[in-house]
């Protein structure tokens, strides 16, 4: 048996052939397997762009072994049985299938070099064509991808795979900057670290298999942590472990120690992968691995650090109400990322340098920060980067938290949304389709609680959803009534449904329905919510109404959460990146329009229409038509010498056309296509039917 570390470059360079034996499983990976290994693979991009930037050495990152064993074979190039790691080297080689369709709209021989580099020999025929051959099962779905034939339209595992790529390979990267797709291929073939494992043909393979993957349960970071630190002290451990390590455990429970570890090195300014907490921590511990009280000390410090990540995950034991309001908050909106500087935040308040009162307010601001981020829209993707650099900041300052905290969040580029941006998107971003049900929800509680009753109880324990005022889906009285108010009752359905104005709180979501806009008012006449009062007042309701409720929410909401600190630019531009995915996700025989896309990225047709136009890189932008299916009069290749027909190549793909017009069963409208590209969170609840 050899055993050698490699890349993918190395393995799958040169003609040979991979094979998937028959014991084998199909192909079972999973939308949470591939954005797992596509936030590693991001992960990586950003090492190595920073080390560029340093002109430091490009980072590695290690995905793992490929057990592969030499087979006699009748075909004329080396063949290999994959033993294990099929799974990864099946989703690396879609992967690469995919990199190279949106490498080759601004590299024409982009496409044919990754395909005779990693995926095919180039000169062999038949069976030994493919480098990977998968089971059986996963064979023709495979062999469509590699051979671009792939209609993304599929739904098994393997075409899910491809399309899930092209929708990542769409947007921008981890620095909200546009992918460098060069860049990222070299991340894939020269940088992710592979143990390949080759077994000789005298070896028993089924026994390695079956030794490979034996029932047995693995160790985790905090196991590995927890036996380091230990072995490091002989004769304090006994005693340590009974009265440090134990009660902390207990207290903050096994599951959640890696996720201490995780939260005390990014508070100390440590940048750190989820997979790599105990490398990272053993990094940070050797300088003194040979002092055993100072091994000690760490560890006791660690308990101590249970105890405020207890406090971050649990606010229920916080006795300030302002910091348990705000701790609350971040929990229920999963703001996992903010914990190392809410624990430094406790650090500091033990050492006497911030007072409750001062962290509520540093709380309210980290609030505000995520809030009016949501507000317009902003990418999460720099998040990461903002926060690992306000950690920096706060260890090497000795300004106040609060201050570094603002001044910090209020930089350029890290979208803290004024007040002025904020009445903008109120009026025209479609917050329906952003982030989680929860979030939404969350946002309108507290603008319901900004009214201040005296009575006020606690709305996250009551039964209520978000409701559409105008519904989604307009029935004839709805088409009737704005119609009377609009000449465009489509454009103001399309444009306003999604936006904060028409969204309210209610536990009448199922009466409320479609219904018209009457009989809605009176069900709201039933709500005690100060969110529905004002609405029992109209006597309309349409893109006026809509627009100064919008304005009225927006008022509250800058009331609510303070404004950032004055920067010298516009905070953020206009994100393109959901639209670029939502067309690069277009599968063949569907088509969308305009308007659908305008709908979705919260802006207007018409410069939907400039974008596209404009850029192109949007080598699916035929496939965008407008909203009766016709190929729009100012559509053209971004080649000037094609001269294909959009509506011919639209046919040849599946689409049917009569009279001229895209059939309308084949329109993938604004909600499909979130659904489509499996944006809606798996706990969103999005059972609003109006």
């Amino acid at each position: 048996m050899k055993v050698a570390e490699t890349t993918l470059q190395e393995l799958l360079g040169g003609a040979k052939q991979f094979r998937v034996p028959l014991f084998q499983r199909t192909y079972t990976w999973k939308e949470r397997d591939l954005i797992q290994l596509w936030h590693d693979i991001m992960a990586l991009y950003s090492d190595m762009r920073a080390a560029d930037e340093q002109n430091a050495t490009a980072a590695r990152h290690f995905i793992g072994s490929f057990v592969l064993a030499a087979t006699p074979s009748s075909a004329t190039v080396p063949a290999f049985l994959v033993v294990d790691g099929q799974q990864r080297l099946t989703t690396l080689t879609i992967l690469l299938a995919a990199l190279r369709e949106v490498a080759a709209m601004t590299d024409p021989v982009a496409f044919e070099r990754i395909t005779n580099s990693y995926l095919v020999n180039q000169y062999k025929q038949g069976d030994d064509h493919f480098k990977f051959v998968p089971t059986n099962a996963d064979r023709v779905a495979y062999v469509s991808c590699i051979q671009g034939k792939h209609s993304g339209s599929a739904r098994d595992l393997i075409s899910k795979a491809y399309a899930f790529f092209l929708v990542q390979l769409s947007q921008s990267g981890p620095d909200d900057e546009p992918l460098d797709i060069v860049a990222l291929e070299d991340a894939i073939v020269s940088r992710l670290a592979i143990v390949d494992i080759t077994a000789q043909q005298d070896d028993n393979v089924h026994r390695i298999f079956e030794s490979l993957n034996a029932t047995g349960v693995g160790l985790t970071q905090a196991d590995l942590l927890r036996n380091y630190l230990f072995m490091l002290m002989p004769n304090r451990a006994n005693t340590v472990y009974d009265e440090v390590w134990v009660p902390m455990q207990d207290d903050l429970g096994v599951d959640r120690l890696e996720g201490l570890a995780r939260v005390d090195l990014r508070r100390r300014g440590i940048a750190v992968r989820d997979d790599d907490v105990y490398r990272a921590q053993q990094t940070r511990l050797r300088p003194i691995e040979h002092s055993e009280a100072a091994i000690e000390d760490a560890v006791r410090d660690l308990a101590v650090r249970a105890r405020h990540y207890k406090r971050i995950l649990f606010p229920a034991n916080e006795v300030h109400v302002g910091v348990r309001r705000h701790l609350e908050f971040l929990n229920r909106w999963r703001a996992t990322i903010m914990h190392p500087l809410v624990m430094h935040m406790y650090s500091e308040r033990d050492a006497g340098r911030l007072s409750a009162d001062e962290m509520a307010t540093a709380l309210l601001n980290v609030e505000s920060f995520l809030v009016r981020r949501f507000l317009v829209g902003a990418s999460g993707k720099n998040l990461n980067n903002i926060v690992a650099a306000l950690m920096t900041s706060l260890l090497a300052e000795e300004t106040p938290i609060l201050d570094v905290v603002r001044a910090q969040l209020s930089g350029a580029r890290k979208n803290w949304a004024s007040d002025e941006e904020v009445r903008i998107a109120a009026e025209s971003r479609p917050l329906y389709y952003y982030g989680r049900a929860e979030q939404r929800r969350m946002i309108l509680e507290r603008l319901e609680e900004a009214f201040a009753h005296k009575e006020q109880g606690s709305l996250a324990n009551l039964a209520l959803s978000v409701e559409h005022v105008m519904p989604q889906t307009l029935s004839a009285e709805w088409i009737v009534e704005l119609s009377e108010l609009d000449s465009d009752p489509e454009r103001t359905h399309r444009e306003l449904v999604h936006t904060l104005g028409n969204l309210t709180l209610t536990g009448y979501n199922a009466e409320l329905s479609n219904n018209p806009f009457e009989r809605k008012q009176q069900i709201y006449g039933d709500s005690h919510l100060s969110l529905n009062k004002s609405l029992q007042q109209q006597t309309r309701w349409g893109r006026v109404e809509i627009t100064k409720r919008a304005q009225e929410l927006a008022d509250l909401a800058i009331s609510i959460w303070p404004a950032p600190d004055e920067v010298s630019e516009k905070s953020f531009g206009f994100d393109w990146s959901r639209m670029h995915a939502a067309i690069a996700a277009i599968p063949d025989g569907k088509w969308t329009t305009y308007g659908d896309l305008a709908a979705l990225a919260g802006t207007s047709a018409q410069a939907v229409g400039v974008h596209i136009a404009t850029n192109p890189a949007l080598a699916k932008a035929y496939r965008v038509l407008t909203w009766d299916g016709q190929i729009s009069e100012g559509f053209a290749w971004s080649d000037s010498t094609d001269s294909r027909n959009p509506r011919e190549v639209l046919a040849t793909e599946g689409v049917e056309f009569v009279d001229g017009k895209a059939a309308q069963a084949q329109r993938l409208g604004a909600d499909a296509l979130m659904e489509f590209l499996g944006w809606y969170d798996p706990d969103d609840d999005f059972s609003d039917a109006s």
